[in-house]
């Protein structure tokens, strides 16, 4: 029998087609295949709805000027009440727990020990040493209204050295309502990693008023982190702050320096510390006048407004402002954009005031704008240590204070306290608060 090539040729035609159809509905549309590539070589897929889709980091990394809103809303001051008196140290920030289930403040374990208590003080010993505490906003000093509530009591706890150790926790009245909480990450640190310190430094010329200072990590030892920062910066005033990596996560809480390096308690050790603490049935009250010791007998201090210029009598000198200049640089160092200097004459007249020197301290002196306020940043001429100067008896002592300031402030006042301490039971007494009108365009 013959073979039909006609035949032959229709079956073949046929069988192609079905293939073709087969290939079509199976795989990748021809439309699709035509159009990837551009000309490339390309793996097409023929089964695409099985193809893994790449997931995207769900982080982000923060700009700057978000890290400085962080440390503006994040990063708190507490005015602590002791068994031994009241103070302000350290720096703290609020997370969410999720095993306490509400808002914890979070700080530095070692600066609320007693000063003979550092061999032998506790975890357990910290609520009943505590009385209560005022929160604040670190960069502007300005009260939340929130107080503390209870302490945690982690039993653990323990201070510098045991850096790894070094945490204490308290609940926060009306949970905290109000109150910005940080992010908390457990990841690792890798060394090179940049990281940003949030707090208000106390002691250094050199400090920044949006409280971000930049960091390098230096090694991860999975219980605490060294990093290095600028060494121009002291860090008192830093302890208990948060350090962040470039998403806005907690890494670790600082804790101390030494040498060129510094060291913070890492966020997977003191999470696992709070977790397991617990909270203690010790609340504390939210009015914490009776325990403050810097006004007594019920005595409120006075309030005075003085003209540029004018003199004001205070308990230990006659205090007068000279002069006012302005400049765009100190000690060589440029002004932050937007940003001068406002540098202060200033005349403290002892005679007839006493025969004793007396000293006074950077944080006496505050400029007052608008928008905001920061106390000196380069203490007086002839201060020896950048905190303090001696204030000579019966003498013309003229100081120099310069401060920070916005580059085109409405109004300008030197704010000062007049204070004596009680050498008897080293109680703070606050005589007077003045308010010295500063003219905007110098003397």
């Amino acid at each position: 029998m013959k073979k039909n090539p006609i035949r032959i040729i229709c079956i073949l035609l046929i069988l192609a087609l079905s293939l073709s159809a087969c290939d079509i509905e199976k795989g990748t549309p021809i439309s699709q295949v035509n159009n990837q590539g551009n000309g490339q070589d390309t793996d097409i897929t023929l089964n695409p709805t099985t193809t893994p889709t790449p997931t995207p980091n769900p982080k982000k990394s923060l700009s700057f000027e978000e890290i400085e809103k962080l440390a503006e809303e994040c990063a708190f001051h507490v005015h602590w009440y002791t068994k031994d008196g009241d103070f302000s140290a350290g720096t703290a920030f609020i997370l969410d727990s999720a095993s306490q289930n509400q808002k914890l403040l979070v700080t530095a374990f070692h600066f609320l020990v007693p000063d003979d208590g550092e061999e032998t003080f506790k975890g357990t010993d910290l609520p009943g040493y505590v009385l209560g505490g005022e929160v604040s906003y670190a960069k502007t000093g300005k009260d939340t209204g929130i107080r503390l509530k209870n302490c945690l009591v982690i039993e653990d706890a323990a201070p510098v050295p045991d850096i790894e150790k070094d945490v204490a926790a308290f609940t926060l009245s009306n949970g905290g309502e109000g109150l910005k909480t940080l992010p908390i990450t457990e990841d690792s640190v890798a060394t090179g990693e940049k990281l940003y310190l949030l707090a208000n430094l106390w002691d250094t010329d050199d400090v920044h008023e949006n409280c971000v200072y930049e960091c390098t990590a230096v090694l991860d030892n999975n219980g605490y982190i060294t990093y290095k920062i600028d060494p121009k910066y002291g860090t008192t005033g830093a302890s208990g702050g948060p350090v962040i990596n470039r998403y806005g996560e907690v890494v670790g809480i600082h804790m101390a320096k030494g040498g060129d390096l510094h060291y913070a308690h890492a966020s997977r050790s003191f999470v696992k510390q709070i977790d397991a603490a617990s909270i203690s049935d010790i609340t504390y009250p939210e009015d914490l006048s009776g325990y403050r010791s810097d006004v007594t007998d019920g005595d409120e201090p006075e309030v005075l407004f003085h003209d540029s210029g004018k003199s004001a009598d205070t308990t230990f000198f006659k205090i007068s402002i000279n002069g006012a200049s302005y400049s765009d640089t100190l000690n060589d160092t440029p002004a932050p954009e937007g940003k001068k200097y406002l540098t202060l004459d200033v005349c403290l007249d002892t005679n007839g005031y006493g025969d004793e020197d007396t000293i006074i301290y950077f944080y006496d002196f505050t400029m007052i704008w608008k928008n905001g306020n920061a106390t000196s940043l380069k203490l007086y001429e002839g201060s020896d240590n950048g905190e303090s100067q001696i204030i000579k008896a019966n003498t013309e002592n003229n100081i120099k204070v310069t401060f920070e300031i916005d580059e085109n402030p409405e109004s300008l006042t030197l704010f000062f306290v007049d204070y004596y301490v009680d050498d008897e039971d080293n109680s703070i007494h606050e005589v007077a608060d003045h308010y010295f009108n500063v003219p905007v365009e110098g003397f």
